[in-house]
C-alpha cells in the first residue's frame, strides 16, 4: 500500500519579486491650487473699496452755506448802515491852515524856521568868498567891509563845522516872538592815541612837592595832546528878507576872537564882544578905589575869560550895578547877564 503523501510546509513569506519587477507604490494625485484671473482681481479690489469706511463729507457742505450766509448778511449790515448814516452825518470840513495868520506863525516860530535856518547855514558854508557870504549874513551890507578885511580876500573853508552838524537850541518863546532863534555847532577835545604816549611824573611833582621841570610839563601836559574842542553859536535874526545869521557872535565863538583880543591886545585895537558878565573878586586881591570887578566870557567857549575893572559912578558902571553881588546887604550868588561891550 503505497504511503501518503505529505505535503511540504508552505511558508507564509512570500520571496520577494525580481528586481525587473519590483512593485512602485501608486502615485497619488497633488491638489491643485487655481490662481485668480485679472476679472477676479478688479471685483477683489472693488469689493475692498466697498468695504473701505466713506469719508464724511456730509458737514462740510452744511458748513460752508452756513459761512456764505452769514457774510451776505454781513456785507447788507455794512451796506445798510452806510447809507443809513450817510443820509444823516455831513461830510467832514478841513480848515485850511495856510489861510490862518496865526497858526501859520505859531508853526513858524516852533519849528517852522529850522528848515529856512539850515537853507542860511548851507549857503553860507558854501560860499568861498566874503562877497559871496554877505547876502546870508544880518546887515551885510554895513558889515561887507569888515568881513573883507577879517578874511584878508583869501578862500573861506568851513569844512570844519558843515551845516548838518549844528543842532537846534530853544530859545524863550519871547526871544523866538521878538524874530530870534539860535543854533549851536559843539565839537569836544579829540585825541591823537599814537601821540598820547607820555611819561610819568614823579610822586613829588603829582603830590606838589616838587615843581615839574619845562621838559616835563612840555611832554605831560594832557592839552598837547588834545585838538582844542570847538563851539559855534549861530545866531539868526528874522528880517523882511527872511532869516539872516549874526555874522559877528559866529565869527567870535568860532574863531575865538575874544581870546586873541585879551592874550595879543594892540595898542589903541578896540572890538566889539558879546559875552557874559558877572561880577567878580579883583585880580591878585588887589581893588582899586571907585571901581568894581567885573569877568567877561565868551558864551560858547567860557575858559575864554578877562577881567575888567569898571567905574562905579560910570554909565556902565550903574548899568552893571544890578548884578553886583559882593558888598550888598544880603550877598546873594553871582548873577551872569549878557551884553554887547567895547573892549579897549
Amino acid at each position: 500500500m503505497a504511503e501518503p503523501v505529505t505535503p511540504a510546509p508552505v511558508s507564509s513569506r512570500m520571496p520577494p519579486p525580481p528586481p525587473s519587477q519590483e512593485v512602485r507604490p501608486a502615485k497619488q494625485d497633488e491638489p491643485k491650487v487655481q490662481l485668480p484671473s485679472r476679472e477676479d482681481h478688479s471685483e477683489l479690489n472693488k469689493a475692498k473699496k466697498n468695504s473701505l469706511p466713506k469719508p464724511q463729507r456730509s458737514g462740510l457742505i452744511p458748513a460752508m452755506l452756513v459761512l456764505l450766509v452769514l457774510i451776505l448778511i454781513g456785507g447788507g449790515v455794512v451796506f445798510f448802515a452806510s447809507k443809513e448814516l450817510g443820509k444823516n452825518v455831513n461830510p467832514p470840513t478841513f480848515k485850511n491852515a495856510s489861510g490862518d495868520p496865526a497858526a501859520n506863525e505859531a508853526n513858524y516860530i516852533r519849528i517852522g524856521w529850522q528848515k529856512e535856518a539850515y537853507q542860511v547855514l548851507r549857503g553860507y558854508m558854501a560860499a568861498t568868498e566874503a562877497k559871496d557870504k554877505v547876502p546870508f549874513v544880518l546887515n551885510g551890507a554895513e558889515l561887507a567891509p569888515k568881513i573883507e578885511d577879517f578874511y584878508g580876500g583869501g578862500m573861506i573853508v568851513d569844512a570844519d563845522t558843515p551845516a548838518d552838524t549844528f543842532s537846534v537850541y530853544e530859545l524863550s518863546e519871547e526871544d523866538r516872538r521878538r524874530g530870534l532863534f539860535m543854533m549851536i555847532y559843539d565839537q569836544p577835545p579829540q585825541f591823537e592815541m599814537k601821540e598820547f604816549f607820555r611819561p610819568l611824573a614823579s610822586l613829588e611833582v603829582q603830590y606838589g612837592v616838587d615843581e615839574a621841570d619845562l621838559l616835563l610839563s612840555t611832554l605831560a601836559r594832557v592839552g598837547n595832546f588834545a585838538m582844542e574842542p570847538l563851539r559855534v553859536h549861530a545866531f539868526f535874526k528874522r528880517t523882511s528878507e527872511g532869516l539872516k545869521l549874526d555874522w559877528e557872535i559866529f565869527a567870535q565863538t568860532k574863531y575865538r576872537t575874544l581870546q586873541k583880543f585879551v592874550e595879543l591886545p594892540q595898542v589903541g585895537e578896540s572890538e566889539v564882544f558879546r559875552i557874559f558878565v558877572v561880577e567878580d573878586v579883583p585880580d591878585q586881591g588887589r581893588a582899586v578905589a571907585g571901581t568894581r570887578t567885573y569877568r567877561v566870557v565868551d558864551p560858547a567857549n567860557t575858559t575864554d575869560s578877562a577881567r575888567v575893572n569898571v567905574k562905579v559912578d560910570s554909565e556902565v558902571g550903574r548899568a552893571l550895578s544890578l548884578i553886583n553881588w559882593r558888598g550888598t546887604a544880603t550877598e546873594t550868588r553871582p548873577d551872569a547877564r549878557t551884553a554887547t561891550v567895547e573892549l579897549k
